[in-house]
Order: structure tokens, then C-alpha cells, then sequence
């Protein structure tokens, strides 16, 4: 029989930095959901370390994706110093400067830490950039030390990630901003097109290439309005000609055995846009390919 894993959760409640409410509920709906409990049946004791959430004391929404990313931020980079696989919960993808400032800050004194960005769009916006405002559009600007400076800084000063070691993947929805800045910067994209010509098994591998060069392990994050809305509809901000669910799940068995990734985050899920539950159970099936490989 094959020894149990241990996977420990992190619930980023929030959607304040989105454009609606819906995400908000994804985590503790997924906590509670009886096809994600199977996953213990499958031999993973699930750990629910912490659930943030926006609070009326916060002054505005960015006072509150900077509070509740802190509190993140300090469990994963407690997580990872104790070398415990983590998968942080979103809600809107600003959980992502709160997920991989913490990571980094537990490696720092190690060496760079890659990075895998699996998602419809590029979430590189600045301020000074985005057409809407939102932060849950800034994040991968922010982990490259690009934006605003509260975010930017959070539990260490400047970029979380090189550039040459983070990799985009399903990316087909995006301004001509956040492209010039990736550009700019030199990170490599790759965009839905390439993935059907080459198949994502491919893609996958040398995206962690890409994480793995000169690093001391690497992140992984899921948006997943990354994947099509016919297999995953549960998502605020659908894109159609996406990912393909069952490849992905099958592609992401290639993670349960690389000792190198110290976690994950799979965001931006709306349980009250879910039909007949396909995205709860992708998800469940997803955590189940990246942790057991099967």
C-alpha cells in the first residue's frame, strides 16, 4: 500500500481584488465538498492551515489584499521552510503576491526560486497600465518587481522571481501593456497556439526546465480560467479555446514526483458559475494528478 502524502491547504477567500464576488467562495467551498474529500480516500491527508478573508476593518482594497497576502505569505514561508507541500486556495489571483513573496522569503538565503504561470491571461498590469483597476491583474507584474510598492515589497524589497526562470503557459487573452513589459523583460510565453502544436507535455517540460535553471526549486500557479470554459466553466473570467482538463491532469503527474516544486496555487474558482460540478471535480482531480501522479 502506498504511504500517505500529506498536503497542506491555504484559503485565500477573497475575490476583493477581482471583478465580482463569485471566487470568494471557492475555497471554503472546496473545503467542504464531498467530491474533495475523496482525495483522502485517495491517500492524501488534507491539512487546512489557514482561511483569509477581506474585513470590514480593511480601509481599502488594497489595505486588504495587502493584509490578507501578508498572512499568506507567512504561512507558505513557514510551510516551505519545514519542507511541507502546500497548495494555496483563491480565490482572485492577487493571492498569488502573497503565495510566492512567502516562498521566496523561505528560500531567499538558498538561492532564486522559479516559477510555472499557467492562465488565460498574463496578469501583468501596473497602476499606471490596467483598464480596470483590479489587482487581481497585477500580480505576476508584482512578483517581477513591477507596480505598486506595498505589493511589490511585501515580506521582502523588490522582485520575487528572475525573469529567465518563469515560464507562461494558455496564454491567449491580454493589453498590449502587460505583453511590452513581459517583452521588456524578456519572460517566456507561451501562448495556446504553441500549445496545441507542440502538446502540453512538451510545453510542461520546458517550462520546468526554464523554473529548474540555476534555481533551488520552483512555484506553480493554476488560474484556471487558464483551461477551457467546456471543461472547467466554474470561473469568473472565461476565455474560450483553452486548456484541455483531462491533458492537464494528465501533463501534472509529471509534478507529484519532482521534489523540486515547493507548491502550488490553483485560483479564480466560482463555484456559483460551476456546471454539474465539472470544475470541482477537475480540481480534485488536478490535486490528485500534481500530488499522487495519478
Amino acid at each position: 500500500m502506498n504511504a500517505q502524502k500529506d498536503l497542506y491547504f491555504i484559503n485565500y477567500a477573497s475575490s476583493i481584488a477581482g471583478p465580482g464576488p463569485g471566487c470568494g467562495d471557492g475555497p471554503l467551498f472546496l473545503q467542504h465538498s464531498s467530491i474533495f474529500a475523496g482525495l483522502a480516500q485517495s491517500g492524501i491527508v488534507l491539512h487546512w492551515q489557514l482561511t483569509t478573508t477581506p474585513n470590514v476593518t480593511d480601509s481599502t482594497k488594497l489595505a486588504s489584499v495587502v493584509r490578507q497576502c501578508t498572512q499568506v505569505a507567512d504561512e507558505v514561508a513557514d510551510l516551505v521552510r519545514h519542507k511541507k507541500f502546500f497548495i494555496t486556495l483563491g480565490g482572485d489571483h492577487s493571492c498569488a503576491i502573497g503565495t510566492w513573496s512567502g516562498a521566496k522569503q523561505a528560500l531567499q538565503e538558498k538561492g532564486p526560486l522559479g516559477f510555472i504561470w499557467i492562465d488565460a491571461h498574463m496578469d501583468s498590469h501596473t497602476p499606471q497600465t490596467s483598464h480596470t483597476g483590479n489587482i487581481h491583474g497585477m500580480p505576476l507584474a508584482c512578483l517581477l518587481g513591477q507596480g505598486e510598492p506595498t505589493l511589490v515589497n511585501l515580506m521582502s524589497p523588490g522582485a520575487k522571481f528572475k525573469p529567465e526562470n518563469i515560464c507562461l503557459i494558455g496564454i491567449r487573452s491580454f493589453e498590449a501593456e502587460e505583453a511590452a513589459l513581459l517583452k521588456k523583460l524578456n519572460v517566456r510565453i507561451i501562448n495556446m497556439n504553441e500549445v496545441k502544436q507542440r502538446g502540453l507535455v512538451d510545453v510542461i517540460a520546458e517550462a520546468i526546465n526554464i523554473a529548474t535553471t540555476g534555481t533551488v526549486g520552483y512555484g506553480l500557479s493554476i488560474d484556471l480560467d487558464g483551461i477551457d470554459p467546456a471543461d472547467a466553466p466554474g470561473t469568473d473570467v472565461a476565455e474560450p479555446d483553452g486548456l484541455s482538463g483531462e491533458e492537464l491532469c494528465q501533463a501534472a503527474q509529471v509534478f507529484a514526483k519532482d521534489t523540486r516544486l515547493v507548491g502550488a496555487e490553483i485560483a479564480e474558482f466560482d463555484p456559483g458559475r460551476d456546471q454539474e460540478q465539472k470544475t470541482e471535480k477537475l480540481i480534485t482531480k488536478l490535486v490528485r494528478a500534481m500530488v499522487l501522479g495519478k
